[in-house]
């Protein structure tokens, strides 16, 4: 994936919500078999983008999985609740030729071009310029998970569903892996993490400080003290 490349900024006239998107990851099972790609900033962001999607209860679909018309039939059943389309992962021939007809039924198509690989620089930069052109969004990683935190529900931030998957995101693991009882500690919660959260539940109406998360010390504690602090 190239680096550092400027891109012209996004014509699209929508603006990206956490409660009308779905993620599509293409070629996941492609990409993870290429020599080096783990320790790429493509396989980085494509990770933190899912990770938020989870976070968010955002649907994900894989493309180019174990089976393309179950995740074809999957994408448009998501897509009659979830107009916007967040594109990430290898760009092939074959998704070239099913965007249009995606277009035809959402206009709300994004590509997020710091998550996408094309076999070189030069294709990657054209097809950017090309998606702009048609008037499809694209981002990076960075501004899209921020649009998702800002759109998504403070109901279901501030819910104990949405706490415990904000946890699991920053702590890289499954929600089912953590422990209610056990100190967070242990599962790595460190202070960059608990910053990053305490600025999330406190734009949604958390009235919490990093003192206060840093002493509730297991995840049935942090539910708890977090819910009761909202006003």
């Amino acid at each position: 994936m190239p680096k550092k490349i400027q891109f012209a900024p996004s014509q699209a006239k929508w603006q990206l919500s956490s409660t009308q998107s779905v993620l599509v990851l293409v070629g996941l099972q492609n990409l993870r078999m290429m020599a080096g790609i783990q320790e790429s900033d493509l396989m980085t962001h494509l990770i933190q983008i899912s990770n938020k999607a989870k976070a968010l209860d955002i649907p994900m679909v894989d493309l180019y999985g174990d089976d393309l018309m179950q995740g074809m039939q999957q994408l448009g059943e998501y897509a009659s609740t979830h107009p916007q389309l967040i594109f990430a992962g290898q760009i092939t021939p074959m998704l070239k030729q099913i965007l249009p007809h995606l277009h035809s039924v959402t206009e709300q198509i994004c590509v997020i071009d710091d998550a996408i690989l094309l076999p070189n620089q030069e294709q990657h930069m054209q097809w950017i310029d090309h998606l702009s052109a048609q008037g499809l969004h694209h981002m990076n990683s960075y501004s899209l998970t921020r649009l998702w935190n800002l759109s998504a529900p403070a109901e279901y931030i501030l819910s104990t569903r949405g706490i415990l998957l904000a946890i699991a995101e920053q702590l890289d693991i499954d929600a089912l892996e953590i422990d209610p009882e056990a100190d967070l500690r242990q599962y790595g919660l460190d202070s960059v993490a608990i910053v990053s959260l305490v600025g999330v539940w406190r734009a949604n109406g958390a009235n919490v400080r990093y003192e206060d998360i840093y002493a509730q010390t297991s995840l049935q504690q942090l539910i708890r003290f977090v819910q009761d602090s909202v006003d």
